[in-house]
């Protein structure tokens, strides 16, 4: 069997960017056309060649990857180690959709990344990698919503903040200007979750890792393109979903990632999970699944789509 600003002009030219999907960083397209109704898959995979000097974290930063999708994909390979050049690096520019309706901003905590359904455009999706919370530091599972947005922030340290600095050595401000040492960075989204933001960060190397104190953390060139479209209200949508299902072509693909460490909880998460929602899907279509593959995949997460079952057509 198959394996189974600049506002009104800005937002104009933004929202006229969108729509001939032209929005792109040298290397990866980070704006999609939605896919037909009922299939979830937006990208492609990619392999590349290495080049001198280069390694997983450069080339996360190239093509717009988080570094734990790019470390879950290339397993093996030192995310740091300079790699002999020629080597094959397998880029995870494709993605399940959550399951979720296409509204606002989704943002999938143990994938770490977001993705963003402009209401303004309809028919696209933008996805971006991101840096989370560290363990103990989550943001709260809920929906929200934007509250406001600053460009060039200062910033008021949490009392959490100041004690672990104070436990290296470091007395922070009670407010920090904006500037290059301000780990705002020059854009900050307010939520109406107290102290808790989507901004830039002075720290790339944190995106795609579990290294702030709750907030989300954007790559500059990203939030430089996002924070134009986004306004008060917008909705927010924060998700634990380690385990992505979905259908292309009739096609059951399966994309998982490692489970948050404080919320490990069987009922979605490792095989047990897997096969729940495998169930309940093929309570409206019959589908013959690969269950060794998804068995593998529940052990090994690499945080790429894999086909891992199809519907019985009659």
């Amino acid at each position: 069997m198959g394996i189974i600003a600049k506002k009104l002009s800005l937002s104009l030219r933004a929202i006229c960017c969108l729509l001939s999907l032209s929005c792109i960083t040298p290397s990866f397209a980070k704006t999609f056309a939605l896919p037909n109704a009922g299939e979830t898959i937006i990208g492609k995979t990619k392999f590349i060649s290495s080049v001198s000097g280069e390694s997983l974290v450069t080339i996360a930063q190239k093509y717009d990857v988080g570094l734990n999708e790019i470390v879950d994909a290339n397993a093996g390979i030192n995310p740091r180690q300079t790699l002999t050049p020629g080597t094959k690096v397998h880029i995870p520019t494709a993605f399940l959709m959550p399951r979720l309706p296409k509204k606002g901003i989704i943002i999938n905590l143990p994938e770490m990344r977001m993705y963003y359904f402009p209401a303004k455009a309809n028919g696209i999706v933008m996805t971006y990698p991101i840096g989370i919370g560290k363990v103990g530091k989550t943001i709260p599972i809920q929906r929200t919503a934007v509250l406001g947005k600053r460009m060039h922030p200062t910033w008021t340290p949490p009392q959490d903040i100041r004690e672990f600095n104070e436990q290296q050595g470091i007395i922070l401000p009670q407010v920090m200007p904006a500037g290059p040492d301000n780990p705002l960075g020059p854009y900050a989204i307010y939520l109406k979750i107290p102290t808790f933001l989507i901004h830039s960060t002075i720290y790339p190397d944190s995106v795609g890792r579990r290294a702030s104190f709750g907030c989300i953390r954007m790559h500059e060139d990203d939030i430089k393109e996002f924070y134009p479209l986004i306004s008060s209200n917008t909705p927010v949508t924060i998700v634990d979903m380690p385990n992505k299902l979905g259908w292309q072509d009739n096609k059951l693909y399966l994309e998982t990632h490692d489970p948050l460490e404080e919320h490990q909880h069987e009922d979605y998460a490792g095989e047990k999970g897997i096969t729940k929602s495998i169930m309940q899907l093929s309570k409206k279509a019959q589908v013959l699944v690969d269950w060794p593959l998804v068995s593998y995949l529940a052990d090994d997460p690499d945080g790429l789509p894999h086909e891992v079952g199809f519907k019985v057509t009659n």
